[in-house]
């Protein structure tokens, strides 16, 4: 590193604190990993060190090169590394410019690395704002900005030239169906694997180029165990047992996506302090501390699933500006915020009342072991996890999406904040509920299901749990053969106000028997409690029902610890029990023999969407 940079650095340290205390952090993680034991020895033998030695290698890109100098440089080599000279990270910059210590050094191999630029690419997909064009345009960029560096390059200098492949262990902001979640870009799977060719065309097309494939390397450290090699060659190879099982947990994993199956998260609760930042707020102040800024990433992503955020933490609730401010942009995501010095078992509670939702729909993230503890002891519904593993949601079923995300996940957060805002006027409105229904402006769509709906269907049965008459989690699979069947109907309902958007909020899977329809799954959102929504959705299936010659509608209900609202649906819209076998209870209501209710005067009835 040269002496400028080094001065530059040391300046910066004593008058800037974050700048201080972020390099700190650092460091103490670099520390900690290099006290852990090394799986590979990290020297070669004499005969490598001796082919090394007269070699000179350039690094070109940042700081993801700076541990491969070292194991080179260790091993004999002579080694330059751009980010050390406080060069740029962009080798198309660094090598158009003939001043650049990569010219004086002259080597014989150049490692590209155009990891810096790229990653911006990889930032958009991750937040959904990359389209099929710009994402064409983006790798023709790439490709041709480093082509071009290496052409500038061969007219100073007699050297081999190494592309190396974007590092990246697959965190889809979308889940691990991300490529089936965006409509308008490639995944980033998809993205990374045309970079990736493209890097292999340029290289066919130039003979001094050559690419070094990350994920390839990291396979063949571990290929070994998965791939058997007494009878391996090349064309069709046998896993091992081991490799059997790893391919094997990975579907499985994929089975319990696409099924549904096991628990999902609806609201990740975290501590602040040396859990989102290094250091104690209150103590250290907004400079002081130091914001662990890919743990907001990450959480930033949960919301792009559908996914709520909550905070519980230990404080005075007069920091709540300082922790808006340092938080930026994700504060306004979070929905709740527990900042006293509750326990934090009652905090947990009460956000999962607020939202509506059980505790086993609780993450909770924190750094102290103790309140983890506590937290397990009294709440053991509540997944509990280190602050350290906020990284890992990504990658873990709990957090994945439930089927094809929709307009309604993405925008979960945004209709919490808006439901926050109709709860406060109606509060107004505390003895005249149809006042206060009036005042709303409540606008109904209801009708028949199209291919675009399906995808909010299978996530409204499979998350669904306090308004599900019959709490069955239908696969998409099985929902789509609903949908194409003849004998089944599937009819939904979406809802607006003067507040904003519910999305889809109401679905009913129809079997159409010889006289009656019956409702094999009823449910709702939460969102629609308390505007009798409900009962204007059986209204109109009656309404439909009747058009097809049927005389009644028959609800199907079995009982669970958290439906009893469906039951009193069905009592309040006064069908009728006929039959309860195997705790399944049959509700219905004929039109032959009593009138089909009419839809209250708060709703505008809407025949297409707005």
């Amino acid at each position: 590193m040269s002496l400028k940079r080094i001065l530059s650095i040391l300046k910066r340290m004593i008058t800037d604190k974050r700048f201080r205390n972020t390099v700190l952090t650092r460091l103490t993680q670099e520390v900690r990993q290099a006290s852990q034991p090394i799986n590979i020895a990290t020297k070669l033998s004499d005969k490598d060190q001796e082919f090394l030695a007269p070699m000179k290698i350039a690094f070109v890109g940042g700081c993801e090169l700076e541990f491969m100098k070292e194991f080179f440089e260790a091993n004999g080599a002579s080694c330059y590394l751009t980010f050390d000279h406080n060069e740029s990270s962009d080798p198309n910059l660094t090598l158009s410019d003939f001043k650049s210590g990569v010219y004086s050094f002259n080597p014989d191999i150049v490692i590209i690395s155009d990891v810096q630029f790229i990653r911006n690419e990889i930032g958009s997909i991750q937040h959904n704002v990359s389209t099929f064009e710009s994402q064409e345009e983006k790798l023709q960029f790439i490709r041709k900005r480093l082509l071009n560096g290496i052409q500038k390059a061969r007219t100073k200098l007699n050297a081999t030239y190494v592309i190396m492949t974007y590092p990246l262990v697959i965190r889809p902001a979308f889940g691990r169906f991300d490529y089936k979640n965006l409509n308008n870009s490639f995944s980033l799977r998809e993205f990374l694997n045309r970079l990736e060719l493209s890097f292999y065309d340029l290289s066919k097309q130039e003979d001094d180029v050559y690419v070094l494939s990350v994920n390839e390397s990291f396979l063949k450290a571990g290929v070994g165990l998965q791939i058997r090699e007494n009878d391996a060659d090349g064309v069709y190879e046998h896993f091992t047992r081991e490799g059997a099982v790893t391919i094997s947990l990975e579907l499985l994993n994929h089975l319990r996506v696409v099924k549904g199956h096991g628990r999902r998260i609806k609201c990740v609760v975290v501590d602040l302090d040396n859990t989102l930042w290094d250091g104690i707020l209150r103590d250290d102040g907004v400079e002081g501390i130091s914001v662990y800024h890919n743990r907001l990433t990450v959480l930033e992503f949960l919301t792009q699933r559908g996914i709520l955020l909550a905070i519980a933490s230990k404080n005075d609730s007069t920091i709540q500006p300082l922790v808006d401010k340092v938080l930026g942009r994700i504060s306004e995501s979070i929905v709740v915020k527990k900042i006293n010095w509750n326990d934090k078992a009652q905090n947990l509670v009460e956000i999962a009342q607020e939202l509506n939702i059980g505790l086993d729909s609780l993450a909770f993230f924190d750094d102290n072991p103790y309140e983890r503890d506590q937290i397990e002891l009294f709440l053991p519904d509540v997944l509990v996890l280190p602050e350290t593993d906020m990284i890992h949601t990504l990658n873990r079923i709990e957090f994945e999406p439930l089927g094809k995300l929709t307009k309604e996940s993405t925008k979960r957060t945004q209709m919490y904040a808006e439901h926050k805002k109709r709860e406060i006027d109606e509060n107004e409105f505390a003895l005249d509920k149809e006042g206060f229904l009036h005042s709303c402006d409540l606008e109904l769509w209801m009708r028949e299901a199209k291919d675009e709906n399906l995808g909010r269907v299978t996530e409204l049965i499979q998350r669904t749990n306090q308004l599900n008459a019959t709490a069955v989690r239908y696969s998409k699979d099985e929902i789509l053969q609903f949908h194409k069947s003849t004998e089944y109907k599937i009819y939904v309902v979406n809802l607006y106000d003067k507040y904003g958007e519910y999305g889809l909020i109401g679905v009913t899977v129809i079997h159409k028997e010889e006289d009656k329809w019956v409702m094999e799954v009823l449910t709702f959102s939460c969102r629609a409690m308390g505007k009798t929504v409900e009962q204007t959705f059986l209204s109109f299936l009656m309404q439909e029902a009747q058009k097809e010659n049927a005389n009644s509608l028959v609800g199907k209900y079995r009982k669970t610890e958290r439906n009893e609202a469906m039951e009193r649906l069905f009592t309040e819209a006064e069908f009728e029990s006929v039959t309860a076998e195997n705790r399944l209870v049959i509700w219905k209501y004929n039109f032959e023999e009593k009138e089909i209710p009419v839809y209250p005067t708060w709703f505008r009835i809407l025949k297409r969407e707005k």
